[in-house]
């Protein structure tokens, strides 16, 4: 982990944009001056803008969050806070803002790079305030990616004045109230055009590439056309994953939904054969999301599952006269921080991602299997 140093915050006295750039410019200032009498040298670099929606209560983590990815992606970060309840009938909004700066500590000899933090804080009737201080401060020539912190859908009003500049719109479906529903709002996000990121999609990196990773031998290959049932075990919380999962499975392999039966989805492939469906809900609180995941055929069997302790995935390729292969892979920790830096690979719309989507709302009327007692 990369060492960090955060500036005291500066706090505003005065609310507008030009007075937030008055005080980012005393800030570098003041570094400036420290650099000059013989402090570290500092790098000011931005290479792109991340706009936080979130609320009062999660200032700090976000915050931690913020400085966490500098040292990944060194950018300015605008923080917009509600406050409160809605209430129309509130006197004028008084807002507040402060300023400050996250900076990697190099090694010595090298400059630190630093990054710029705005918080402001606004009770929720200001919402509307928001978008056009927000606009005022961005840097231009660099990406801007909106990050929904909040757990409820994004409201469309802020969204349709922030869309216009936002290259990327980052939240997660799993803390949302809805599961499919949220997902059928996700996907209407996209067909109006918004490119989305989800973390749950992202947390599911590490099970997608050790699946595809089981059939790179030449015997595993041969059988990926035949698969006949797939099985995903998750807690309660895994649901929107496990149906990610299944539908990235499908539509890579152009699995189409044919008929829903209590026990499962039948899906028809291209050789015209059929594939069982089944989410299995599990009730533990070792696992995070997924439990194990497996592809089945007539004559082998290809799982993913996750250790008692949650620190490794194993995956196990078991063919018919063929010695098993069974391996283990870490688990990395994947926060917020790691999850947006994977996030900015993509420039605009993420077509797996959305293609994974599709297919899962095509499933999403099947109900979960009960565990068997």
């Amino acid at each position: 982990m990369t060492d960090l140093f955060t500036t005291p915050s500066m706090r505003l006295t005065q609310v507008d944009a030009g007075a937030i750039e008055r005080e980012l410019a005393r800030l570098w200032s003041a570094a400036t001056k420290t650099e000059q009498t013989g402090g570290v040298a500092l790098m000011r670099a931005c290479v792109f803008n991340l706009v936080v929606l979130t609320d009062a209560a999660h200032v700090a983590p976000v915050t931690n969050i913020i400085a966490r990815l500098t040292a990944l992606r060194p950018h300015r970060a605008i923080v917009a806070a509600l406050d409160g309840d809605d209430d129309a009938t509130a006197p004028q909004p008084r807002l507040e803002a402060w300023v400050q700066a996250h900076c990697t500590l190099a090694p010595p000899g090298r400059p630190q790079v630093c990054g710029e933090q705005i918080t402001i804080m606004a009770p929720r009737a200001a919402g509307p305030y928001i978008p056009g201080i927000v606009l005022s401060l961005l840097e231009p020539d660099v990406p801007v990616v909106l990050w929904w912190t909040l757990d409820r859908l994004p409201d469309h009003a802020l969204l349709a004045n922030l869309q216009p500049v936002a290259d990327r719109l980052i939240l997660d479906t799993a803390r949302m109230p809805g599961g499919v529903d949220t997902l059928h709002a996700v996907r209407s996000l996209i067909d109006a055009g918004v490119a989305v990121g989800d973390f749950v999609w992202g947390r599911l990196t590490p099970w997608r590439e050790q699946i595809a990773q089981l059939f790179d031998a030449p015997p595993a290959l041969r059988r990926l056309r035949s698969i006949e049932r797939v099985t995903i075990s998750h807690v309660p919380r895994g649901a929107t994953a496990a149906l990610l999962l299944v539908g990235w499975i499908a539509a890579r392999l152009d699995w189409r939904p044919s008929k829903v039966h209590h026990t499962g989805a039948v899906l028809s492939r291209p050789d015209g054969g059929s594939v069982r469906i089944e989410r299995v809900e599990v009730a533990t609180e070792t696992a995070d999301d997924l439990v194990s995941a497996a592809l089945e055929t007539t004559d082998a069997r290809f799982t993913v599952t996750r250790s008692a302790t949650g620190s490794h995935l194993v995956a196990c390729a078991i063919i018919d006269d063929l010695t098993p292969i069974e391996r283990a892979v870490h688990l990395p920790t994947l926060d917020a921080a790691t999850l947006i830096a994977d996030e900015l690979r993509l420039a605009h719309h993420d077509p797996i991602y959305e293609a994974a989507l599709r297919q899962a709302l095509d499933l999403a009327k099947q109900q979960p299997t009960p565990a068997p007692e």
